[in-house]
């Protein structure tokens, strides 16, 4: 069996009102995840949301995972989730931040992926439509290895291209 921690910063409202409740939080559940190594947990998943009070105020989980395996030895550090709205993200970027973590942390990243949250999240990025992003997924979640294949890439896609071929990595 294997054991892992999740994080989604977590802030209940009347903390909020601290100015360095946040920054407090940030630390300390990092804090976890490195403690979460030294205790031979495998996993420290970090959730990504937008524009949420309370429920989560983790809104990068890329630099804190990186922060996270700059520290620990073994624990492994999952996206939970990235999702694929274009209007948030490039999938090209999506790609590029996974490779560079999946390297500097030695091979322990876990790419987690999935649709998103709910509409209010979605609609944050341009008006994307939370009806919108199943195709978007679809479309994406195809692709993202076809990026890592180390040949030039492109696409031209409903969702995102990539017009002139070119290696992402």
């Amino acid at each position: 069996m294997e054991f892992g921690l999740f994080f989604n910063g977590y802030l209940p409202g009347p903390a909020a009102h601290d100015p360095d409740s946040e920054h407090l939080m940030l630390m300390r559940e990092a804090e976890y995840a490195v403690l979460g190594d030294r205790h031979n947990w495998k996993y420290a998943w970090f959730g990504e949301h937008h524009g949420l009070t309370e429920y989560s105020h983790m809104s990068a989980p890329y630099p804190v995972m990186g922060y996270v395996a700059g520290r620990t030895d073994q624990i492994h550090v999952g996206s939970a989730i990235t999702s694929f709205p274009t209007s948030k993200d490039h999938p090209v970027r999506i790609a590029e931040r996974a490779a560079m973590m999946d390297h500097l942390s030695e091979g322990r990243f876990e790419f987690g992926t999935g649709r998103g949250a709910g509409s209010h999240e979605v609609r944050t990025f341009n008006g994307t439509e939370l009806t919108e992003t199943k195709a978007m997924w679809d479309e994406v979640i195809r692709e993202i290895p076809r990026m890592w294949e180390q040949k030039d890439y492109e696409h031209h896609g409903e969702a995102f291209s990539v017009p002139t071929p070119h290696n992402i990595l």
